[in-house]
C-alpha cells in the first residue's frame, strides 16, 4: 500500500483576495503532485482561526483568552469549515485534509500571559477542557464533510510532567471522525522526551506525522523501532524534507529526500508508512523557495517508492 503524499497544512500568503489564494494554493500542491491537498492556511496562521470561538478575541496580533470558552452556536460558520466548502465545490473529486492546532498548543501560546476572568492560568485543567469541548463540533463539521483532519500539537515536543490529560483531550477530539482520518502532528526532536511513548497510547488517532530531516529532527530517526508502530497499529507520517531553509543550495535534492525516505522505509514496514510530507508547515519558508522544495520532494517520492506498473 503505497503512503500518500501530503502536507502539513501551511503555505506562504500567496497574495489576492482569500478566494484567489485558497485556489492557488491548490493548485500549487496539484502542480507538485500532492495527492491529500490542504487549504495552505491562506487566512492567517494557526492560531488566528479561534477568534471566533466565544471566550477568544484577537488581542494585538495574537488571541486572548476574555471570557469563558464556548462552543460557537453554528460551528460550520468557522473559517476552515467554509474554506473547506470553498474548495470541494471547486474541486468536487478531490482529498482535503484540515490542521487545526491542538489545545495543548494553541493555550500555552495564547493564554501565557493571562486566561481572563474565568480560569487561573494556561495550565488550568478546565481551560484545556473548554476549548476541547468547543473544538469537538468544529471537527464535526469537517469530518461530516468528508475531510480527514490533522491536530497540531508541536507543543508537545517539548516535553510534559503527565501527558496523559492531553492524550484523552486529543482523544475526544479525534472521536468526531472515523479514526483512518485522523492524524496528528508533532514537530522537533522528541529523543530527549518521553512524547513518543505517550503518543502511542492514543487510541483515536491512526497517524502520527512526525519529523526527520530537519538538523533537530534528524533525532527521530533513531526511535523508529518497528515494533512500536506494530503494536500500537498507528501509522507513521514521514517529515522527509526541511522546511527551514534560506537559500536554494539548502534545499534537500531530491536523492536526499529518496534516501531518507529509504532509510526510514528499511525499520518501518511499508504497510505502517501513511504519508511523505516537509517536516513541517511551510508558512515561514521563503516563498521562492517552495516550489523547488515541493518539487523535489515529490521527485524524492517517486524514486524511493514508485508507483506500481
Amino acid at each position: 500500500m503505497r503512503p500518500v503524499l501530503t502536507l502539513i497544512g501551511s503555505l506562504p500568503p500567496l497574495g489576492g483576495g482569500v478566494d484567489e489564494a485558497l485556489k492557488a494554493a491548490v493548485e500549487m500542491q496539484r502542480a507538485h503532485g500532492i495527492e491529500l491537498l490542504t487549504d495552505g492556511e491562506q487566512r492567517g496562521d494557526m492560531l488566528s482561526p479561534y477568534t471566533e470561538i466565544p471566550g477568544i478575541q484577537e488581542g494585538r496580533g495574537v488571541p486572548r483568552i476574555t471570557g469563558r470558552i464556548r462552543p460557537m452556536e453554528d460551528p460550520a460558520r468557522f473559517t476552515k469549515v467554509r474554506d473547506l466548502d470553498r474548495l470541494r465545490s471547486l474541486y468536487p473529486g478531490a482529498a482535503f485534509k484540515v490542521s487545526l492546532t491542538g489545545p495543548a498548543t494553541f493555550l500555552l501560546a495564547c493564554a501565557a500571559s493571562g486566561a481572563g476572568p474565568s480560569y487561573r492560568g494556561p495550565m488550568d485543567p478546565s481551560l484545556h477542557d473548554d476549548l476541547t469541548e468547543a473544538l469537538g463540533p468544529i471537527a464535526r463539521e469537517l469530518g461530516h464533510r468528508g475531510a480527514s483532519l490533522q491536530l497540531d500539537e508541536p507543543i508537545l515536543s517539548q516535553g510534559m510532567r503527565d501527558y496523559g490529560p492531553e492524550i484523552h483531550r486529543l482523544d475526544l477530539l479525534a472521536s468526531e471522525l472515523p479514526r483512518d482520518r485522523m492524524s496528528l502532528h508533532v514537530c522537533g526532536g522528541l529523543a530527549r522526551t518521553k512524547a513518543l511513548d505517550a503518543l502511542f497510547r492514543l487510541e483515536r488517532i491512526s497517524v502520527l506525522s512526525l519529523a526527520f530531516a530537519g538538523k533537530a529532527e534528524r533525532e527521530n530517526r533513531a526511535l523508529l523501532e518497528p515494533r512500536s508502530w506494530e503494536d500500537h497499529d498507528i501509522r507513521l507520517g514521514a517529515g522527509c524534507i526541511d522546511v527551514q531553509v534560506s537559500r536554494p543550495e539548502e534545499v534537500m535534492k531530491p536523492s536526499e529526500v529518496a534516501a531518507l525516505l529509504r532509510e526510514i522505509g528499511r525499520t518501518v514496514a511499508p504497510e505502517h508508512l501513511a504519508f511523505v510530507l516537509p517536516d513541517c508547515g511551510l508558512r515561514a519558508t521563503a516563498p521562492d523557495l517552495v516550489p523547488s522544495l515541493l518539487e523535489n520532494l515529490y521527485r524524492g517520492f517517486e524514486d524511493a517508492l514508485p508507483r506500481e506498473a
